[in-house]
């Protein structure tokens, strides 16, 4: 199932440093990681789409964070579409397993699209070495935000 991403819509990525991504040093506020790469590779697949593209991402967020300026960030915009990456702040950089169980669960639960970044790029690291996706095992390199982009275009439509 993918999400249907129609002309005229407003595509929000909003969450931690991984979204963030230097976008208020970027000259469209996308910042220099995934949601750029989403969008340019949106405009060259769909050019009769044309969709806007917005990141409320900010570096170090938690969970709490997120939830105290979503009216602001989220809900004051009204996207039609919400990408969420934010968690890895809330539970130290490599002890996530138990609370990506209860986000897959609330996924399941809330019938949300969830994009698995931990398995995928379990997958990745398998073959290259976690160097290779995220230099300090947290931040995505250009590679990662690339895998993180393709994924993400994988589940719209």
């Amino acid at each position: 199932m993918t999400i249907a991403v129609r002309p005229g819509s407003t595509v929000m990525f909003t969450g931690d440093s991984i979204t963030d991504c230097q976008r208020l040093e970027s000259e469209d506020g996308l910042g220099f990681g995934y949601p750029l790469r989403v969008a340019g590779e949106w405009g060259l697949r769909h050019p009769d789409r044309p969709v806007t593209w917005l990141n409320t991402g900010v570096g170090g967020r938690k969970v709490m964070d997120l939830e105290a300026r979503w009216q602001t960030d989220v809900l004051d915009v009204r996207p039609d579409v919400v990408s969420i990456l934010v968690g890895v702040n809330d539970m130290g950089w490599h002890t996530l397993d138990p609370k990506i169980q209860t986000v897959r669960k609330l996924a399941r639960k809330y019938d949300a699209h969830l994009l698995d970044a931990d398995d995928m790029f379990a997958t990745l690291t398998a073959t290259t070495g976690p160097e290779h996706w995220a230099a300090d095992g947290v931040h995505p390199t250009p590679a990662g935000h690339a895998a993180l982009a393709a994924a993400w275009l994988r589940l719209i439509a």
